[in-house]
């Protein structure tokens, strides 16, 4: 087990090192347990960055956990495995009983398909929960999820850290919709992936229908964005969230014009997501960050 830690999080670190016997770059005492490591690095500017921490470390699946829903099922692991298994190439989601009506309570991409998303496990375009989102949309359009009989304990799940501008982030994350479907049909047609021609063609038809799913969760979203943003209470006003958006912006251009989208739907989302000039924000990316884009995309 590999606990996360922020470096400027010293009550964290002191309660993960009573557990755990050694860090990135320092060593603690062992107290109880050698297989838990403590990460400590600078926090990072989304929770999906701190979890791809963990693709440094060799893993045939890597099983995202919170310190607030823990997992109860006694022998876990074991049913985690043995749901991946299913997959005859390694690339896949797995996936236990659910959170909400939405997403599962236990998330496990494979080896192959962290590999297949560029070495991650979560993209980082987004500061918080709507990086799961991304990837259940994928693990969708690529029909590849395996169920495993495992279950979290949702009752005492807190408030969901960084939590702003929800109604914004769900229309970004509509507007890239398009980007999203060329990763999933990229793996669908990768020689890697295991499945006939016929399959191939079947898996990529249904794109559609999981993106109006996706719709109808982030419109309720928006719908529910005011109270959302009173339960909150934070504050635009922070230098990691800002660097964040900034990115996204500058990403608008890209998602609404490389890739085939309708000239009057990229209209009205271009109307939607993109700050007016009496916000004092740009209305389009600086031409020199186009090259810097592009890397962030792949």
């Amino acid at each position: 087990m590999w606990v996360m830690c922020d470096a400027d999080d010293q009550g964290s670190i002191d309660a993960a090192t009573f557990y755990g016997s050694q860090t990135d770059h320092r060593v603690y005492s062992l107290r109880t347990d050698h297989r838990v490591f403590v990460s400590v690095r600078p926090r990072e500017d989304t929770i999906a960055a701190k979890w791809n921490r963990a693709t440094e470390i060799p893993a045939d699946l890597y099983l995202v956990a919170a310190d607030d829903d823990p997992y109860i099922t006694p022998g876990y692991d074991t049913r985690l495995l043995e749901a991946a298994a299913r997959f005859p190439d390694g690339i896949g989601m797995v996936y236990g009983h659910m959170a909400n009506a939405s997403f599962s309570g236990v998330v496990a991409p494979t080896a192959g398909l962290v590999k297949a998303m560029g070495n991650k496990i979560f993209p980082e375009y987004f500061p918080y929960w709507f990086c799961d989102h991304w990837t259940d949309n994928l693990a969708r359009m690529i029909d590849r999820i395996s169920f495993a009989d495992v279950r979290t304990d949702q009752s005492h799940v807190g408030k969901t850290q960084e939590l702003r501008e929800p109604g914004w982030w769900a229309t970004w994350f509509d507007a890239a919709y398009l980007m999203l479907r060329k990763q999933a049909h990229d793996i669908v047609d990768d020689v890697k992936f295991d499945a006939t021609e016929k399959d191939r063609d079947r898996i990529k038809s249904c794109a559609p229908l999981i993106e109006y799913r996706s719709r109808w969760i982030n419109d309720n979203v928006r719908a529910n964005a005011p109270n959302l943003e009173a339960w909150s209470k934070l504050s635009t006003d922070d230098a990691r969230y800002q660097r964040v958006k900034e990115r996204a912006i500058a990403m608008i251009p890209h998602l609404l014009d490389d890739y085939g989208m309708d000239p009057s739907e990229a209209a009205r989302f271009r109307q939607a997501l993109m700050p007016s000039p009496a916000q004092g924000l740009p209305t389009a990316y600086p031409a020199k960050f186009e090259s810097a884009i592009k890397r962030w995309v792949a």
